[in-house]
């Protein structure tokens, strides 16, 4: 069974997937009234037997780890190659939630540890319910993706999220990959139903793909027209303006202006060949 509950902030998905008294968290909550939901639901249910899931390490995805720490969490191997830096970086940003909600107690919060750490499309030996992680960086550079294959379900974390575009804070030539392993996993597992980090789930294979075919679309036009400028000569203030005007409507969103800049940062590492076709 699955039951998925979302967070004010910006709809970030805390996922059960259960049976009997066995669960699975994915991405165990934000601010403190969301954790307590997720406890009562576990008392609720009568779910004694959890073990928690992290796509990736971002602030808002590890938040309520504290609450549920006597509990083995698991992460792809990924994650255990960020440095101390930016795990420090990942729970400040955490502090830097908490505070802009008002919320002073950020003693608890901390990065997670221990954490079990899986290798690629590895399963828990102990696990009643099977799930595998897929690493997909590009948003992040320990983005993964957890298949669940008894349920046909897909926990994306911060990709395929129901918006006009992809958040790309780590590598556009990572995400455009990871897309097209996406695309594999899909039909490997023959997955219908979708729950991303943020905002709506898809509950269909065609609109898991669709909302693949748009990401690659979406990226396809930044690198082609970005790579368009910088052979005109365009200085980094023309470039920014003329991506921007490029795609009006997405103008004034924080992840197409955020997209351009790691365009920008990664632009001779992006061979152009690697875009002519989606």
């Amino acid at each position: 069974m699955i039951r998925r509950f979302s967070s004010q902030f910006l709809g970030m998905n805390s996922v059960f997937i259960y049976q009997n008294h066995t669960a699975l968290l994915v991405d165990p909550g934000v601010f403190p009234h969301e954790i307590s939901r997720l406890k009562k639901f576990l008392k609720k249910e009568n779910l004694s037997d959890l073990s928690i899931l992290l796509t990736h390490t971002h602030g808002d995805h590890i938040s309520g780890w504290h609450a549920f720490s006597e509990h083995p969490t698991f992460a792809h191997l990924a994650v255990s190659k960020k440095s101390e830096t930016v795990r420090f970086n990942d729970v400040r940003y955490l502090q830097g939630i908490y505070k802009k909600q008002r919320i002073t107690d950020i003693e608890a919060l901390t990065f997670p540890d221990p954490i079990y750490y899986l290798p690629e499309n590895e399963s828990a030996d102990s696990s009643v319910i099977p799930f595998h992680f897929f690493h997909l960086p590009g948003h992040s550079i320990d983005m993964c993706a957890i298949v669940f294959p008894d349920e046909n379900l897909l926990a994306s974390g911060d990709m395929l999220i129901h918006t006009p575009l992809p958040f790309i804070l780590h590598s556009i030539n990572e995400y455009w990959h990871s897309l097209t392993k996406i695309k594999k996993i899909v039909k490997r597992f023959d997955l219908y139903y979708l729950i991303p980090g943020h905002g709506k789930p898809a509950a269909t294979q065609e609109e898991i793909l669709m909302r693949v075919s748009n990401e690659q679309k979406y990226i396809q036009k930044l690198v082609l027209r970005g790579k368009e400028c910088l052979n005109r000569n365009y200085s980094e203030g023309k470039l920014k303006e003329n991506l921007l005007s490029c795609f009006p409507d997405l103008a004034t969103l924080h992840a197409h202006q955020s997209n351009i800049q790691t365009f920008i940062r990664e632009q001779e590492d992006l061979e152009i060949d690697e875009f002519t076709h989606v």
